[in-house]
């Protein structure tokens, strides 16, 4: 078992122009989360920036489908010492970097010395190859979903108006209330009919938190209810590829606009890979 006290010095030391670390989740799978992810990250590099999107789903693992490509190797062959983080890194539409998802991931807190030491200085390599990083997490409560939203420097939380999306939704925010207390949480409401119905799904949400969990949220945006996301997810082609002038895909690029501004006036320290990493493993 390796020194993990040495380790995390090493994690957290302070650097410039550090990437940042956004975890997209959600309460319940079948809200559209992938979806969001994926167009988000085309979004952002709209807007000029870097994105590496980690496929954090190790049940569902299919960011790669999304985007119509096929991965060859994934995380766990890093993990193993096999392949280096630029031989299992797929790249995708306006240069977006993709990392395919694994099991492998579990057996982070397990890994040999030698072996972590190879993950630390292939993940770092990052820092120089993205702006953002987008962790699409698995849905719900699982152990890995919860770690990684701790370890992230903000949280997307994707959720649709349906009763028992909100009500998963509310379970997920129980738990960040106790382990991420410090992560700020920015929630996305998806398949809305009108702004009216967003932000009445919204309100709901946050009375709850306020009232039971002393917390707050902040809104991030919604996108529409709209019939080619569907045609999209079935040509393997995403929307901000295949029907960018969509109404769905517009509402995307706005909150687009609004995660390059989360970070302004203040914007909070960002941690970088180190810093995820390091936070990532006081958790395991």
């Amino acid at each position: 078992m390796h020194d993990q006290a040495s380790v995390l010095r090493v994690l957290t030391k302070k650097g410039k122009n550090k990437m940042r670390v956004i975890a997209v989740t959600s309460g319940k799978g079948g809200v559209g989360k992938t979806s969001f992810t994926v167009n988000l990250a085309l979004a952002l590099a709209e807007y000029g920036q870097r994105v590496v999107i980690l496929d954090g789903d190790l049940g569902l693992a299919n960011v790669d489908v999304a985007f119509g490509l096929t991965a060859r190797h994934t995380i766990e062959h890093l993990l193993s010492g096999e392949k280096t983080i630029e031989q299992i890194m797929l790249t995708g539409p306006r240069g977006i970097g993709i990392i395919p998802g694994g099991s492998g991931v579990q057996n982070l807190a397990n890994l040999d010395r030698a072996k972590l030491a190879n993950v630390i200085s292939n993940l770092g390599r990052l820092e120089k190859m993205a702006d953002l990083l987008i962790i699409d997490t698995g849905a719900g409560l699982g152990y890995t979903v919860t770690n990684f939203l701790q370890a992230s420097d903000d949280i997307i939380m994707v959720t649709t108006p349906e009763p028992t999306a909100l009500t998963d939704a509310y379970g997920l925010l129980k738990t960040l209330r106790k382990e991420a207390s410090e992560v700020p949480i920015h929630v996305v409401v998806n398949r809305v009919r009108s702004e009216t119905d967003a932000q009445a799904t919204f309100n709901r949400l946050e009375t709850a938190v306020r009232k039971f969990l002393q917390g707050s949220l902040n809104f991030m945006g919604w996108v529409y209810d709209d019939p080619l996301v569907g045609r999209s997810v079935m040509q393997q082609d995403p929307l901000g590829i295949s029907f960018p002038e969509s109404s769905a895909y517009r509402c995307i690029q706005w909150i687009a606009s609004r995660v390059s501004g989360i970070y302004q006036s203040p914007p909070r320290q960002a941690g970088g890979i180190k810093g995820f990493l390091g936070k990532l493993l006081r958790s395991l």
